[in-house]
């Protein structure tokens, strides 16, 4: 096959050449259908059953999607001018499309009144109603310390910020869309009337237009750096101006192919399939500089044929290396994770065209144009002295493998502590402006994440009978008991409420009445009295048997979250209440079972393949287990630094591992097909080793730097599993070029001193029989 691969290129050049070229233009066509996507649903397949659960609710209770605004004075609040803008504010958000309701301070509906005169009105009146004098103000301030349901809700305890409610329409399909569009038009059109108010955003419904915010950020600065740096690596490499154009084009164009594969596959742009073209940049150059630095060892040999000689010496090595990394990146397409499963896909795509433009594109260019010896600038020395490296390692082969393997063994303990734990809001650095609104609401005001119960009466028209009110108003007070949470909205209060002022304002009243009459005369109360946009329809089925209990709570980690449910279900088994959890918390916290099990899937796919790949193409399965053993322990390395450095176990992590198993059994396969190769021109395995480590040393060197430079552009990033993968990949990458240049040489010299090993390395590296 390689003979006819290299006769393929020698003879049809320009025909090579103009068939990739039409089809990269096909490609490229897609890129256009690209569509970004920062829904958190989008992190789950469709039909997945927590997906489905999530939607049911939304399709029954409407939309949870909300936008928590801050409006933060520098003063108090209850002020004349800052009151009339938290006012007027809240007026004006009706004017956004695509708002539902608004809940704030100004239209908050409180209930007053006697026996024979009730009155539900907002706590702030109209400006025309009203008139704002210093004593309607001061009242106001008074009063509003005395109200508990908007304590830790719409007002913060020092009267200074303000925070106002809104909920968005529900848009199956369109959630993320619509989010991004409401903030946007927020800021375009209210925040600059404001110029009194320091105004941020948090919510669940501006996770999504913080996702995209950052994601495109992120991108912006990573990319131009990456490249300024490749450029500057591959020239001195390189040591040609047209080599080094030759390789950015092989990038590019890889790029354009991939992403026009990804529109036409319709795959969308999130914030891990957004990771796969720096991937691919850094894959990329693996091959290029595989194939060029044997180009350019020809030239400086004065070979007659230099593409010829680089070919048959890098085109198996260069197969095998982009086969195991595309193996490491398919052993994500059966996650449940859909973005990861995604990435799988095009990251598989992507590394696959790499090598086939290499081979059948750029290498015909080099046989049409090649680069003439007389334009390489100087070669750059590379200071590290492979040849003393050797002699230690020959000197101390067993204590090098002892040495490892005690290592690998602290490593694994390590990293057996981590611990899975999801948090969206901690996803982002804290200096961005997410992340700063989402701490300083939760410092000063009351919890961001919310989760919802549903209480199911059994049915219709249940959420009227005493005895279940009375069992839910009970659980809602246990409730109100659990650690971090700020505020329980329930239909169970609002009934007490009115139960209250309908008998005089009695404290001993604020109970549920004992007959449903009266609690339907109560509920009936509420639907003519409250506005449209209070309705209490929200906070019960359509067929008023089941109950709804919206909490907030300062539960973001999956975690707690878990811990929290358990605790709320362990109080629906004391009240003999049949309930379950639901809202976005749930079906976040979830998706840990699915890391998980992506994480064992992954790293099972892609150890099995990998072994049975190269067992396959080396006709041994000892060759496959050799080149699989320096690299299975490499992993737990990046696992160890990210339990000591504190950094969270989660989605990002999955990735991780495999990537980094796919890329670092690269170096192993590259080392030992070179190793194979020298031993052709030695007569033992020893001296092979020598020769080998001092040449594929230096290249190894480049491309694990290079690698580990580039995915180190991660860290500069806001979004922080990004910074964990630059982390730990940087820490995975580093240790396997060490293991593959240190730990392996010395295990392949242990293993040649015992007689049985010796001939099954002889076997393989020498082609002797046993």
């Amino acid at each position: 096959m390689k003979i006819l691969i290299i006769k393929l290129i020698q003879k049809h050049t320009k025909n090579l050449i103009c068939f990739f070229s039409l089809f990269i233009f096909l490609f490229a066509l897609g890129i256009p259908k690209i569509e970004l996507d920062s829904d958190q649903k989008s992190w789950f397949r469709p039909g997945d059953t927590l997906l489905k659960n999530y939607e049911q609710f939304k399709e029954e209770y409407g939309s949870d999607s909300t936008l928590i605004i801050l409006l933060r004075f520098d003063d108090d609040a209850f002020k004349e001018k800052n009151l009339f803008s938290l006012y007027q504010f809240s007026e004006d958000l009706w004017e956004i499309p695509n708002i539902t309701k608004v809940d704030s301070l100004s239209n908050y509906s409180h209930i007053s009144g006697n026996k024979d005169d009730i009155l539900i009105e907002p706590f702030i009146k109209a400006p025309i109603l009203k008139k704002w004098d210093q004593q309607y103000l001061s009242n106001k301030r008074r009063d509003i310390k005395k109200i508990k349901p908007v304590q830790n809700y719409l007002i913060s305890s020092d009267l200074k910020t303000a925070a106002i409610y809104v909920t968005l329409r529900n848009i199956p399909g369109s959630e993320a869309k619509t989010a991004k569009t409401v903030i946007t038009n927020i800021k375009d059109a209210l925040s600059p009337k404001y110029t009194n108010a320091e105004i941020m955003f948090t919510g669940v419904a501006s996770l999504s237009s913080a996702f995209e915010k950052e994601t495109k950020s992120d991108m912006i600065l990573i990319f131009p750096i990456a490249f300024l740096i490749l450029i500057f690596v591959l020239f001195l490499f390189l040591r040609n101006i047209f080599a080094t154009i030759i390789s950015l084009g092989l990038i590019s164009i890889t790029l354009i192919s991939m992403l026009g594969i990804q529109g036409w596959l319709g795959i969308k742009m999130g914030l891990v399939t957004v990771m796969c073209p720096l991937i691919i940049l850094a894959i990329c150059i693996v091959d290029i500089v595989h194939i060029f630095s044997g180009y350019l060892e020809s030239l400086e040999n004065n070979s007659n044929n230099p593409l010829r000689d680089t070919l048959e010496k890098n085109l198996l090595p260069t197969f095998l290396t982009s086969t195991t990394t595309m193996i490491g990146f398919v052993s994500f397409i059966p996650a449940d994770i859909l973005p990861i499963s995604n990435m799988g896909v095009l990251a598989s795509i992507g590394i696959g065209l790499a090598w086939v433009y290499t081979i059948f594109l750029i290498c015909p260019i080099l046989k049409l144009i090649p680069i003439r010896p007389q334009l390489l600038i100087s070669k750059v020395q590379i200071g590290f002295n492979f040849k003393k490296h050797f002699i230690f390692i020959k000197s101390n082969p067993l204590k090098i493998v002892i040495f490892f393997c005690f290592l690998s063994f602290c490593s694994i303990f390590i990293s057996s502590k981590n611990v899975i734990n999801s948090n969206m809001q901690n996803y982002f650095s804290k200096g961005t402006d997410f992340r700063q609104a989402t701490n300083f609401f939760k410092e000063n005001i009351g919890g961001t994440d919310n989760i919802e119960i549903i209480l199911e009466s059994g049915f219709p028209e249940g959420v009227k009978t005493p005895l279940f009110l009375k069992k839910a108003d009970l659980l809602v007070q246990e409730i109100k008991k659990i650690k971090g949470v700020t505020k329980v909205n329930s239909l169970t209060e609002q009934i007490k409420e009115v139960n209250q002022v309908l008998n005089g304002g009695v404290q001993g009243e604020y109970i549920i009445p004992t007959s449903s009459a009266k609690i339907s005369q109560e509920i009936f109360f509420l639907e003519m009295s409250l506005p449209p946009n209070k309705s209490i329809s929200t906070l019960m089925s359509k067929d008023q048997s089941d109950l709804r209990l919206s909490i907030l709570w300062h539960r973001s980690d999956s975690i707690l979250i878990n811990e929290g449910v358990k605790e709320i279900e362990s109080l629906l088994e004391k009240y003999k209440i049949k309930g379950h959890a639901t809202g976005m918390a749930p079906l976040i916290s979830g998706l840990d079972a699915y890391i998980i099990s992506s994480f064992i899937e992954s790293m099972l796919i892609a150890t099995i393949l990998i072994v049975l790949f190269m067992s396959f193409v080396f006709r041994s399965f000892f060759f496959g287990v050799l080149c699989l053993i320096p690299n299975i322990i490499v992993p737990s390395f990046g696992a160890a630094v990210l339990y000591l450095t504190d950094k969270p176990f989660d989605a990002g992590s999955v990735l991780i591992f495999s990537i980094c198993l796919g890329i670092a059994i690269d170096d192993t396969i590259y080392f030992i097909t070179n190793l194979q190769a020298a031993t052709k021109s030695h007569n033992d395995i020893e001296s092979a080793l020598e020769s080998v480590i001092g040449h594929t040393g230096k290249v190894l060197g480049l491309t694990t730097g290079i690698l580990m430079i580039i995915f180190g552009l991660f860290y500069l990033g806001s979004f922080v599993p990004n910074q964990n993968f630059a982390l730990a990949t940087f820490v995975i990458l580093g240790f396997a070029l060490i293991i593959d240049l240190t730990f392996l040489p010395a295990l392949i010299l242990s293993l040649n001193k015992v007689n049985f090993l010796k001939n099954r390395l002889n076997l393989i590296f020498m082609n002797k029989p046993i």
